[in-house]
């Protein structure tokens, strides 16, 4: 099976989205059957899971107003904010050896190549062996960063460094995750809803403090675009070949994935 990477730089979050979606047709269309993305956002961006309602997550006129953008992710989970990061994507035909198995086996999998480009990158990154929820109390406007899933990679102390999601849809699976250069995660507090109460928001603050892990911590001298490349030097490893290079811009179908992103935000505007 044909394997491809994008090497992205930073894009705004109705295009990476786009991009992400438009990579699971390709997929699905036979052409490949694989596709290892590394990207970034501009400007930085609020995302939800494709079950949240976008006005129950964020005040989004104000989001909007202060220069942000808000996008409505393929995948579920809850809200991240994407700031000083790098992001990946994994899209792969379900039966693919990367990819394939259970959700639990997929995410170990996908996870190992992660959890390996990142030590060789000076950061001593583990996986968690059990889930837990930070804030007992509920999930409404709970982010992302606030759980702590099985599989999922931790600092050894125990705090998140990445927040991953995935699905599955015709055959097709994708799993994208933010990798945390700078803890900038309480940006999402200050963007919740009136309805979210100064108790509720102090609380968030504080756990996204002390439960987020960030690269930098560990090598300080290590930036987005270096990580990017190791990554891809562990998912080739992994694939046994050399993927072969693609542009994002040459997706069929990319700009109408865009408009139908940005609308879906615009909409609540």
């Amino acid at each position: 099976m044909k394997t491809l990477a994008i090497r992205d730089s930073s894009l705004s979050g109705f295009v990476n989205m786009a991009v992400d979606v438009c990579s699971m047709k390709l997929v699905r269309s036979g052409f490949a059957g694989a596709v290892f993305r590394t990207y970034q956002w501009a400007p930085y961006c609020l995302s939800i899971g494709r079950f949240q309602k976008p006005h129950r997550e964020a005040d989004v006129k104000r989001l909007l107003e202060d220069g942000y953008h808000m996008v409505r992710r393929p995948t579920g989970g809850r809200a991240v904010w994407h700031g000083h990061e790098l992001t990946y994507s994994i899209v792969a035909v379900e039966d693919h050896p990367l990819v394939r198995g259970s959700i639990a086996e997929s995410l170990e999998k996908v996870a190992g190549i992660l959890t390996e480009g990142l030590r060789n990158s000076g950061v001593p990154a583990v996986l968690n062996s059990r889930s837990r929820e930070l804030y007992s109390s509920g999930r409404e406007f709970n982010p992302c960063f606030t759980s702590h899933g099985r599989s999922e990679i931790m600092t050894k102390d125990g705090r998140k460094l990445v927040g991953s999601a995935q699905a599955r849809s015709h055959g097709v699976f994708i799993e994208h995750g933010s990798i945390i250069f700078t803890n900038q995660q309480t940006k999402a507090v200050d963007y919740l809803p009136e309805a979210a109460s100064s108790s509720f928001r102090k609380r968030m603050r504080e756990l996204l403090l002390k439960g987020v892990g960030a690269v930098l911590e560990y090598n300080p001298d290590i930036t987005p675009e270096i990580l990017a490349e190791n990554l891809h030097e562990q998912f080739a490893l992994q694939t046994g070949g050399t993927p072969a290079s693609y542009l994002s811009a040459d997706l069929p179908g990319l700009k109408e994935e865009i408009d139908e992103r940005r609308q879906i935000i615009e909409d609540y505007h």
